[in-house]
């Protein structure tokens, strides 16, 4: 190259190189600068992740959690005994209302109670007459609303292996008999929901139409579990309205959001028992719609949870053992998460089942919270 083109081109092709060498070596050092931001940012992630993890470890399973309420709440009656002491003629009609499985009744009836109680005057317990109209109304309710989802769904029913043996689905009641029962259920009911104020009645009335869409939700929609959260928590709008006569309060619109994010939770693990029956017999929900995903996404509906409270205590002007009920509430949620397994039946009818004693705890610091 010396030799035909001379020293010119040689040193043009050199400061050329040189050029490409620098620019190359620039280019690398942004990339290893990116490089090692990255890198700490994830290590920053994971050390968070991991003690967030680390925290979580410490609570207990949800087998001790339940475990610690169920002794603590012994001296209550469970579904089980309720239907060994029922008359034969009449159990069909309890088991279509589900009162072998109170904890429906629980999930509907503690929004309520979590209302009534942050809507009291500070230093005073709870209104305890509305509480027992609201806990009588919410078995009325959730008696009502699965005999409504039952009568809709009894031909799906008959192909699922845990509800073939409801009392429509093998035909020891008629769909008569439900429309019978489900009328008397509803005429209790009203009888409750026409003692309160008229704000509350107003309410109450528009959550009807939720109730009598919601089972065919789950043919039109991945999200039924939406409108189960939309409908099953009307009882925080309802219970400080029942009391105050005010509907759009911080307080109870906050707890109505979490008891949403709430449900979301609990309704799509329960939903996992059922998964491959639903997706033969074309039922959908949020545990097919999420799938593998279920558990991070479901995280962020317990973050929800756990801020709605917050704000509705600040609104409310809560004491701290509230807040030390939300914060263990919202934890022992996160730790469900963590350890439930999703393809086992049981495991999630047990995580479903913690979420009446997490509901009960939070309700259990509201009521001491009033008084500090």
């Amino acid at each position: 190259i010396n030799a035909e083109y001379g020293d010119d081109l040689v040193n043009k092709l050199k400061r050329t190189t040189d050029r490409y060498a620098r620019t190359a070596k620039q280019s690398w050092s942004q990339e290893r600068v990116k490089f090692e931001k990255i890198k700490r940012e994830r290590t920053g992630y994971s050390q968070q992740r991991s003690s967030a993890l680390g925290l979580l470890d410490r609570f207990p399973t949800i087998s001790e959690f339940n475990g610690y309420f169920d002794r603590g709440l012994w001296w209550l009656p469970t579904g089980g005994d309720l239907m060994r002491r029922a008359p034969d003629k009449v159990k069909p009609y309890l088991r279509l209302s589900r009162v072998d499985k109170p904890i429906g009744s629980w999930l509907l009836f503690l929004p309520g109670a979590w209302s009534i109680t942050m809507a009291a005057s500070h230093f005073s317990i709870p209104h305890v007459p509305l509480l027992a109209a609201f806990g009588v109304g919410a078995i009325m309710m959730r008696g009502a609303g699965c005999t409504v989802n039952d009568i809709w769904d009894i031909d799906i029913d008959k192909r699922v292996a845990r509800t073939r043996d409801r009392p429509l689905a093998n035909n020891t009641l008629s769909k008569q008999d439900a429309i019978n029962w489900l009328i008397i259920q509803l005429a209790c009911s009203s009888i409750i929901l026409l003692s309160l104020n008229k704000p509350t009645i107003a309410v109450g009335i528009a959550s009807l139409g939720l109730v009598a869409v919601y089972p065919k939700m789950k043919l039109l929609t991945d999200y039924p579990q939406v409108v189960l959260g939309f409908t099953f928590n009307m009882g925080a709008i309802m219970g400080y309205s029942a009391y105050t006569g005010n509907i759009l309060a911080v307080t109870p619109l906050a707890l109505y959001t979490a008891g949403i994010c709430w449900t979301m939770v609990y309704d799509t693990v329960y939903a996992h028992q059922d998964k491959l029956d639903d997706i033969k017999v074309g039922v959908r929900s949020t545990a097919l719609r999420f799938g593998d995903q279920t558990k991070p996404i479901l995280s962020r509906f317990v973050n929800g949870f756990g801020w709605s409270l917050f704000i509705a205590g600040v609104a409310a002007g809560m004491g701290p053992t509230y807040y030390l009920a939300t914060f263990v509430s919202s934890c022992m949620l996160m730790r469900g998460l963590q350890l439930v397994d999703l393809d086992r039946p049981h495991s999630c009818w047990e995580f479903f089942v913690m979420n009446k004693n997490i509901g009960l705890l939070i309700w259990l610091g509201a009521i001491i919270g009033n008084f500090l």
